[in-house]
């Protein structure tokens, strides 16, 4: 705020180390396409539908367009909870598992190691699984922000999931969300790539029937842990080899720019 009352954080400029100017959103999509999807989805809020629709009709060459079949806007006519946002988008991802990525987080990968979306695509498909929930280690200063999950090592960077708490206090984190093989006084937090199969859609309806109030949110992660309970063995975590940055905040915003543009020269 202000700017974002006249522009949508998705749009947010992001210049490259070559000098070639991307928006948040593009990096995202390109996410996407280097996962191997061939059809995505933004979900939207009606004031941002007009601004989005335009910029990509002009920049789509940005998002890897030969790559690319389809690109639809799913419209969130009331901003309800991350997890209506979600729901918002069952039509458009049928029976298919589905790769979901925050509009405010991008990734950026270890050297010499594929886009962090595709190293999670790559792990979903070598699975049987439910969920597969990209993760990143951080430390205690940071939970107040994250999603953060306890886990049971399966292969390298690969967990079980046992355990899930949003935004968590330090004394609760290190109660209750211990993982083995992490540094002292680090735990593992949701990293903005997330990949369901579709059975979440019937978890978020029927946290949805359970909501009292009609002006309360419907939340992902309430979503999520009915997921973990129907399916403990299928609902894995992994630690992604990459980091993450957060767009949604001013520091964020400057620290992604700093990176992307020392890291990703050659887009």
């Amino acid at each position: 705020m202000p700017v974002t009352k006249a522009t949508p954080k998705a749009l947010f400029p992001l210049v490259d180390g070559g000098g070639k100017i991307y928006t948040v959103l593009d990096v995202i999509c390109r996410e996407a396409v280097w996962a191997g999807a061939k059809d995505i989805g933004i979900v939207i809020s009606p004031w941002q539908s007009d601004l989005i629709k335009k910029y990509l009709a002009d920049a789509r060459q940005n998002i890897l367009q030969d790559e690319l079949s389809n690109i639809e806007f799913i419209t969130q006519q009331t901003p309800m909870g991350f997890g209506d946002a979600v729901l918002q988008a069952r039509d458009f991802v049928a029976d298919e598992p589905f790769m979901l990525l925050l509009g405010d987080h991008i990734q950026i990968p270890d050297k010499g190691t594929p886009a962090c979306g595709l190293q999670l695509a790559q792990a979903f498909d070598s699975m049987d699984a439910q969920a597969l929930v990209g993760m990143q280690a951080v430390t205690s200063e940071k939970l107040s922000r994250v999603g953060v999950a306890a886990g049971v090592p399966v292969r390298q960077n690969v967990y079980h999931c046992t355990f899930f708490i949003e935004k968590p206090d330090p004394e609760t984190a290190r109660q209750k969300l211990q993982t083995p093989g992490l540094p002292p006084d680090n735990f593992l937090a949701h990293c903005g790539i997330y990949i369901f199969s579709p059975e979440i859609f019937d978890c978020l309806e029927e946290v949805k029937a359970k909501i009292d109030n009609s002006a309360d949110e419907l939340e992902l992660a309430d979503a999520q842990n009915l997921l973990l309970k129907k399916y403990p063995k299928k609902y894995f975590l992994y630690k992604i080899n990459g980091l993450v940055y957060d767009t949604g905040t001013p520091e964020g915003y400057a620290r992604t720019q700093a990176a992307f543009r020392n890291a990703l020269q050659n887009l």
